[in-house]
């Protein structure tokens, strides 16, 4: 063999050799790696048994006993009573905020966030349940101040700032109504009733929550907030439960028994329950059945 044809077959096993070991070991790591589920929350519901449910505290809706942790409120009762009349277990996971919901919605940590969630723009990666109720948002500066008493919609916004947490209905409503304010933004891991708190300390003017979450905030604060008076309210919201987006089995599941209960009147029997004074809107049927 002369020295031509020798390099010619080396090159040839050369490279016969690095196609086999390339092929065989992207086929190996094809074969190990994990297949990605396909399996929809329905199925993977319907399959379990259970509904696991993702939250976060709002009373009247979610109330969680400081002491023991046991939920109580419109939202856990409903959610309890649609598992209880779909023969499914709910299962409440992990607490959840406004900015980390629809994420972890998408990464699987629950199949619903039942709770008292405002409709808004979440970048298409939610969806919503039918409503089933109707809350109403004012708004609220330290006690004492009329400077702002009937004038919302003749301020300059730019002087006044706005006590808000990101992705929060109040505080969404107000970047959407006035965008001109200065917005004091808390962060992530507060609560609603801080934006009060804020107020309070004179970091921010005004805030914007439901009446419930100030009646709260007042019990422990007598004195401190006054509601800004107004003949009517700053903005109304739709409160649903979230879905992932692209799941309508799974959504459409929990709107049949959620429509049959505010039909036949428990929704309304809950809000009777834990709002006894009437702050937020009673949920409506198109028929209601009759007592």
């Amino acid at each position: 063999m002369n020295k031509l044809a020798a390099i010619v077959l080396s090159v040839i096993f050369s490279v016969i050799v690095s196609w086999y070991v390339v092929t065989h070991y992207a086929t190996s790591a094809a074969s190990s790696a994990p297949a990605e589920s396909k399996q929809s929350v329905y199925d993977r519901v319907m399959s379990s048994g259970t509904i696991r449910c993702g939250y976060f505290e709002e009373a009247p809706f979610t109330i969680i006993d400081p002491n023991t942790g046991a939920k109580s409120g419109i939202a856990v009762e409903l959610a309890e009573k649609i598992g209880k009349e779909l023969g499914l277990k709910i299962e409440w996971t992990v607490a959840t905020g406004f900015g980390t919901l629809v994420n972890d919605l998408s990464q699987n940590k629950y199949d619903v966030v039942c709770g008292s969630l405002f409709s808004l723009p979440r970048g298409g990666r939610i969806d919503y349940t039918m409503p089933y109720t109707y809350v109403p948002v004012f708004a609220y500066t330290q006690a004492g101040r009329i400077d702002f008493d009937n004038k919302l919609d003749q301020l300059d916004w730019s002087q006044v700032s706005v006590a808000g947490l990101d992705d929060e209905g109040g505080t969404t409503a107000a970047r959407k109504k006035v965008p001109n304010a200065r917005f004091v933004i808390l962060p992530q891991t507060s609560q609603i009733a801080d934006m009060l708190t804020s107020v309070a300390d004179k970091k921010a003017d005004i805030a914007f929550v439901m009446p419930t979450v100030f009646k709260k905030f007042n019990a422990n604060n007598p004195g401190k907030l006054a509601k800004i008076q107004t003949d009517r309210p700053f903005y109304v919201f739709t409160v649903t439960f979230g879905v992932k987006s692209g799941e309508p089995a799974f959504k459409n599941m929990l709107d049949f028994v959620m429509r049959n209960l505010v039909a036949e009147g428990y929704v309304d029997d809950l809000f009777k329950k834990y709002d006894p004074d009437g702050l937020l809107f009673r949920p409506a049927a198109l028929y209601k059945m009759a007592q």
